[in-house]
């Protein structure tokens, strides 16, 4: 006490315990963010669904995870770098882990509805998609493909699509 020194002990092998506590301490001092939007697992893929309140993120996930995709979290999503492989991680906070909330129908626990296998505890960020309103990107919407957008989080480039939305559009088949 008296060093601050931290004491364990533990019927494991040292080595058992070493590495087990490495993974741990690892993920405990991982540089980490919460950042607002919803995120999926899509033909093996992490997507991540940002854009303004009102969009159809949830929306849009609830059609893709019908259609056999996963959840991994909604409205509040957990990011962590791995520093060793330069690669994001995204997950759920404990307390929503597995529920999402769909505007006008309340809270949903996905697993009850779908199963084990139509929610994921952690996984890669590969893409995000930002939704914006038709009006306020109607000058910026690249109709080729030529330019390829990229976000930073946390010193991690990813890349990055943006999908203009408009009333009555659906979103689903846009973004499956």
């Amino acid at each position: 006490e008296k060093s601050g020194a931290v004491v364990m002990t533990s019927q494991l092998a040292t080595r058992v315990i070493a590495n087990r506590s490495a993974f741990v301490l690892e993920k405990l001092a991982a540089p980490s963010t919460t950042i607002y939007g919803t995120m999926v697992e899509v033909a093996g893929i992490g997507v991540f669904i940002e854009g303004a309140p009102g969009l159809g993120k949830s929306e849009t996930a609830l059609g893709l995870i019908k259609r056999g995709s996963a959840l991994i979290a909604d409205d509040l999503t957990c990011i962590r770098k791995d520093v060793s492989s330069n690669l994001l991680f995204g997950s759920a906070a404990e307390a929503t882990a597995g529920y999402m909330e769909i505007r006008g129908i309340g809270i949903m626990h996905i697993p009850s509805l779908f199963g084990v296998t139509a929610v994921r505890g952690e996984k890669r960020l590969q893409l995000i998609i930002t939704f914006r309103h038709l009006k306020d990107v109607r000058e910026e919407i690249d109709r080729i493909g030529q330019t390829r957008k990229k976000k930073t989080i946390l010193g991690v480039e990813v890349p990055n699509v943006i999908i203009p939305v408009s009333e009555g559009r659906d979103l689903v088949n846009l973004t499956a």
